[in-house]
């Protein structure tokens, strides 16, 4: 059995430790979905934001996407009732989507989003910082993902759904050795270094997936518009120069329909030079956003420990 293979098990099979379940790590949780190139979710941006990594100084998560960071503003801010009608029109195009809020100035604003989606019946996902989730209502429809870093941890939490844990690679195999006491979903997100030669673990073994669309359609930005605090519409939270829209002049609906768009729901390992002479290109997840954060190049090829030998 390789290393791969072995780190699939350890998710599958042993990570049910206390009453705790890692659903997924390294990537976000609908990588393993099948895509069918239709929208599927949005991710809203609803402010600059006040996490602990920042746009100017890089965003080095591997699921950032889904996290609080601190982005840079190009233009006003969008106001509430602005995402609302967002909302309003992804529920006419998906009923049954799926709607995660984050990158919030005011957890007060982010719960009114959050209640408001809910009432419209989409599944909906709050990030919450971790001295934030205090503050969001215990009686509540939509779904808490509580935002810890490794070192915050402990056997008190519990008034969560999902705990996103940011963590680097040695901290994650000790929290697979050590166990942790939770009775929901976990989602572990991976820190990386700036480059291949610092990273001290095998990506290889973190980005298996089994996931008959990644043939046709990238397994992370396919079926996804992401809703920047400004109204641009970009192709992943991170890729914010890359803008296929702008919800302040155009709808969603129109925006959906665009070719810029649709090739990044299509960007799979087969259009990336270096990746598409790889036997494993269609079970290997990757990050663009990274990747792009470490070259400066949207096919960019940093974090690829077989590079070498292809």
């Amino acid at each position: 059995m390789n290393s791969v293979e072995k780190t699939r098990v350890i998710v599958a099979d042993e990570v049910s430790f206390g009453r705790a379940k890692i659903v997924t790590v390294s990537k976000p949780p609908w990588t393993s979905k099948f895509h069918k190139g239709k929208l599927e979710r949005i991710i809203l941006l609803i402010g600059r934001g006040k996490g602990k990594f920042s746009e100017v100084e890089g965003i080095p998560r591997s699921i950032g996407c889904l996290g609080n960071n601190r982005l840079t503003l190009y233009r006003e801010k969008l106001p509430i009732s602005k995402f609302k009608e967002v909302i309003d029109e992804f529920s006419m195009l998906n009923p049954n989507g799926e709607v995660y809020i984050t990158n919030y100035d005011d957890i007060k604003d982010a719960v009114e989003l959050a209640e408001y989606s809910a009432k419209k019946g989409l599944d909906t996902y709050l990030i919450a910082l971790s001295v934030d989730v205090p503050n969001v209502p215990k009686d509540r429809k939509f779904k808490l993902v509580g935002e810890y870093f490794y070192q915050e941890l402990d056997d008190s939490i519990d008034d969560v759904d999902i705990l996103l844990i940011v963590a680097n690679y040695t901290q994650y195999r000790k929290l697979l050795d050590d166990g942790l006491r939770f009775s929901g979903e976990v989602w572990v997100d991976l820190l990386y270094p700036g480059s291949l030669k610092f990273l001290d673990f095998n990506p290889i073994e973190v980005r298996k997936i089994l996931n008959p669309s990644s043939i046709t359609y990238s397994p992370c930005m396919s079926g996804l518009v992401a809703i920047s605090p400004e109204g641009f519409a970009t192709p992943c939270p991170l890729l914010r120069k890359f803008i296929v829209g702008d919800v302040t002049k155009e709808s969603l609906k129109t925006i959906v329909k665009k070719q810029r768009l649709r090739k990044f729901w299509k960007l799979t390992k087969d259009k990336i030079e270096t990746c598409k002479r790889c036997s494993f290109r269609y079970m290997c997840h990757d990050c663009r956003a990274l990747e792009y954060q470490a070259t400066g190049e949207l096919f960019g090829v940093e974090f690829c420990p077989l590079l070498d030998a292809l």
